[in-house]
């Protein structure tokens, strides 16, 4: 199953709001599926950010009653990356020292422009600190990375345990370990992707995974019997369990 990466587009001329989706849909070259959506408002990006969980936002600063700065000083908990879109030069300084955007794009912008922001959003990834699930019904959930414990391939499903839930998703492990690029996730066998940071040890003769289990609140995960894969003992002696 294809990655997505969720893209919206702030402009509240809509004419350049669609020109800069259709450069990001058509030109740009990128592993995962870009889905794009554009809005015209502030109000609208907010309805926006809460309901669908974008991964990256191109924001025009300059815009009539609220401009995109104060777009940001209204999201409680931004885990998505911020490119600037603006024809002010002057507004540089504050969008990158303020706001520690990914990139700041003068217009007007060219495809060269929006592939180097995907570039650079690539080099990121593997320092994501969220990472987003969604379920059947489409509704989106953000979970922290470091508050998944464990993956557990189901079929073509996997179960994703996290502090006090559980979720099912229709992905593969497979697809679900090749978008959490984080150092902390540990491949242990055929079907267990864990956290390296909630396990306290490895049992010498059975190569079984013991949890740290005053960390973890979800009773299922004490349950859950690990083996590690012969050919992943050597990989994991670096964390000197």
């Amino acid at each position: 199953m294809t990655n997505e990466l969720t893209i919206l587009v702030v402009d509240d001329e809509p004419k350049v709001g669609e020109l800069l989706k259709k450069i990001i849909e058509k030109k740009v070259k990128y592993s995962d599926k870009l889905v794009v959506t554009t809005v015209t408002s502030v109000s609208e990006a907010i309805n926006f950010v809460n309901n669908d969980k974008p991964d990256l936002v191109f924001l025009d600063i300059h815009m009539p009653e609220e401009n995109g700065f104060d777009f940001l000083k209204q999201i409680k908990d931004k885990s998505f990356e911020v490119v600037f879109t603006t024809a002010y030069e002057q507004y540089a300084i504050e969008a990158i020292n303020q706001y520690n955007c990914l990139k700041y794009l003068l217009k007007p912008i060219d495809v060269e422009d929006v592939q180097s922001v995907f570039d650079k959003y690539k080099e990121k990834e593997g320092y994501q600190e969220y990472y987003k699930i969604i379920k059947h019904n489409l509704k989106r959930h953000l979970l922290k990375m470091d508050d998944i414990i464990l993956c557990k391939a189901a079929d073509n499903y996997c179960e994703i345990y996290a502090e006090n839930t559980k979720f099912l998703v229709s992905k593969t492990l497979r697809a679900i370990e090749s978008k959490i690029k984080h150092s902390n996730f540990v491949r242990v066998n055929r079907s267990y992707l864990v956290n390296m940071n909630y396990v306290k040890y490895i049992e010498k003769d059975t190569n079984r995974v013991f949890f740290k289990e005053e960390l973890i609140d979800n009773p299922e995960c004490h349950d859950i019997e690990i083996i590690v894969a012969a050919t992943m003992i050597r990989e994991l002696n670096k964390w000197n369990l």
